[in-house]
């Protein structure tokens, strides 16, 4: 397989890849606002060096076409054709943020089919404010202030914010937030977080790298160590002094992650 793209249809909708790299595959799932441009970022390449990172854009998000009514399990299917479609019998899945809910919950619906799982940032506990991300006020100050250099400074000093700025100076997320995907996500977010996915998660069979930033928000915290305890072959790398954004927009203790990931393949 080369690097480029590939898009496959669903349900008469499009939805778009990349691919990035040499190697194996290793398909990919992006955070919430995102695409899978993030994987695209040096500190993704060097994560996985040996791999062919597959960065599928969600439904909604980057090229691919927004598919109403979607839950997890068509996003379980969309992973299943990707993974058919480029030959792949079994395969490692990574996932940041909000894809790292929809990569564990496909590892605990398809034990059989992961060797590896990479879940980074996950959060699966929402906090209360992400309701106000629902709302057409938020979407206005995304707009006005998301781009304005001072404002990004400012939110920065929030600990858990780290890396933001150079997220934005990436243009790794959309001009907009469009508030129908967005709490489209938000929402179904909400009624996952309500299933035990804790005992869920000791269904997972494959060997699983947690990693987070330990300045990240609360709730990732809280998913982390609570999966830690879940599945049985699971590893937690903590990044310090990081946000949650640190991990794609540049981070020194990466370095550990990467040397480990290394030696573990």
């Amino acid at each position: 397989m080369k690097s480029g793209h590939g898009t496959l249809t669903y349900g008469g909708f499009t939805i778009h890849y990349a691919l990035y790299g040499k190697g194996s595959p290793l398909l990919c799932l992006h955070g919430l606002n995102l695409d899978g441009r993030m994987f695209a970022g040096k500190n993704m390449k060097e994560l996985f060096p040996d791999r062919m990172i597959v960065a599928l854009d969600l439904p909604g998000y980057g090229r691919s076409n927004f598919i109403p009514g979607a839950g997890v399990l068509e996003i379980g299917k969309l992973i299943d054709q990707v993974a058919d479609k480029l030959g792949l019998n079994q395969f490692e899945l990574c996932g940041f943020c909000l894809g790292g809910i929809f990569a564990l919950d496909y590892a605990i619906r398809n034990p059989d089919r992961l060797s590896r799982l990479y879940l980074i940032e996950t959060m699966i506990y929402l906090p209360w404010w992400m309701t106000l991300c629902n709302t057409p006020f938020f979407r206005v100050l995304y707009q006005k202030f998301s781009h304005n250099k001072l404002c990004l400074a400012l939110l920065e000093l929030a600990p858990a914010l780290k890396g933001l700025a150079k997220l934005q100076s990436l243009k790794l997320t959309s001009r907009l937030w469009n508030n129908q995907v967005n709490s489209f996500y938000i929402d179904m977010m909400k009624e996952y977080q309500k299933i035990d996915h804790i005992q869920r998660s000791r269904a997972v069979s494959c060997e699983t790298m947690l990693i987070f930033s330990d300045q990240s928000f609360k709730m990732i915290r809280k998913t982390n160590y609570g999966l830690q305890a879940a599945i049985r072959h699971s590893t937690l790398y903590r990044l310090p002094n990081g946000g949650h954004f640190s991990p794609i927009s540049g981070s020194s203790s990466l370095r550990t992650v990467m040397n480990v990931c290394r030696r573990s393949r």
